[in-house]
């Protein structure tokens, strides 16, 4: 079992008391599923994690030992972050000071068990910074774009608070493009975007698409334990580009499509005489891998069509007089490839067979 490095106890006003009080923030979660869109775009693996260290945590793959980190705190507020307000330490209870919010950011990312590729404080009101170029109308302000005042004030303050002497590089200060007023619906048009450059003139239903991710986003965010090992916390606690692949696979049709399924309806009846039964089962696998993959494979899903190519180019075709009995040593082979090391269901097997048998006559 791979050791999860985010496992440490989570800071009471970061992970804990933010998951029971969900409700109150919309806004992050909307803006976390605008920025895995962007995500999805690349086509590569992620694993979103909503109120855990940080309001929104990303990583860029689902393997516990590539993965690396982006952390960002999400603020609704009426006024614009200044230097002041971003290094300002209220007091506790206790009498002593709290950390301030840009001293929260760095604190939580200040770990050597892990790598950080962004620290980012998403505010709806946009910053009051001073900038080298105060011109410039940026939507996301960098440390680079600072004037030296503004950064030497930044810098003395969180050094006083943290002992940090340099800020890094990839500390961002981000207006967002999403508004208060139109979240819900800027979302589905992005979505709906998104949809339409992977699936060129294809129909989807992009309102259930948003809606079953932001339930799940909903029902993971209000999840406050901590998890010592990778897998249960990319299982419990974190929303998958995988996840979002199987959502838009199930809500979508395209003309690719329909041609891929009357390839896949001739094969299965008349060449492997299934029955409805069978067909409706296993056709809906074939097709959910489809419209999943034609978004983009994940690592997952690479190793698994590089075993599955792997024993359809093993076997030869001209050796069979049935392509029954070809799929068939095709599976078997599969099977010595160690293909069941990834999925054990033997109709999953079928299924993936079957999809790189059609793919490559489609190709």
């Amino acid at each position: 079992m791979e050791k999860n490095t985010l496992g440490h106890p989570q800071a009471a006003t970061s992970g804990t008391s933010g998951a029971v009080t969900f409700g109150k923030y919309e806004f992050q979660y909307h803006w976390a599923l605008c920025r895995i869109i962007e995500k999805h775009r690349t086509k590569c693996d992620y694993a979103l994690l909503i109120e855990y260290h940080e309001d929104v945590v990303i990583a860029n793959s689902l393997d516990a030992k590539s993965a690396k980190f982006e952390f960002f705190q999400v603020k609704n507020t009426i006024d614009p972050f200044t230097p002041h307000s971003l290094t300002k330490r209220e007091v506790g209870s206790d009498g002593i000071k709290k950390n301030s919010i840009l001293g929260k950011m760095l604190k939580a990312c200040d770990r050597k068990d892990y790598e950080v590729t962004e620290i980012g404080l998403v505010s709806s009101s946009g910053f009051s910074l001073d900038k080298t170029d105060n011109k410039l109308k940026l939507d996301i302000i960098n440390t680079g774009n600072l004037s030296k005042a503004c950064l030497s004030k930044l810098r003395d303050e969180i050094e006083s608070e943290l002992g940090i002497k340099v800020l890094p590089k990839y500390l961002n200060f981000i207006v967002p493009k999403i508004k208060l007023e139109n979240q819900s619906e800027y979302v589905i048009a992005r979505f709906a975007e998104l949809i339409d450059e992977t699936f060129p003139n294809s129909q989807c239903n992009a309102v259930n698409i948003y809606r079953a991710i932001i339930d799940e986003i909903h029902r993971k965010g209000q999840n406050k334990y901590d998890y010592t090992l990778w897998r249960r916390m990319i299982e419990d606690k974190a929303l998958t580009s995988q996840k979002v692949n199987d959502v838009i696979a199930v809500n979508t049709t395209s003309l690719k499509l329909q041609e891929f399924e009357r390839s896949l309806q001739y094969l299965a009846k008349t060449d492997l005489n299934w029955n409805m039964l069978k067909y409706r089962r296993i056709s809906g696998k074939v097709k959910q891998l489809f419209l999943r993959r034609t978004g983009f494979s994940s690592a997952f899903d690479i190793n698994i069509m590089r075993i599955a190519h792997q024993a359809l180019n093993s076997i030869p075709e001209e050796n069979f007089s049935e392509t029954k009995d070809y799929l068939e040593a095709v599976i078997l082979k599969a099977k010595e490839l160690n293909i069941e090391d990834q999925i054990q269901d033997h109709d999953d097997v079928l299924s993936e067979i079957i999809y790189c048998f059609l793919k490559v006559m489609h190709e």
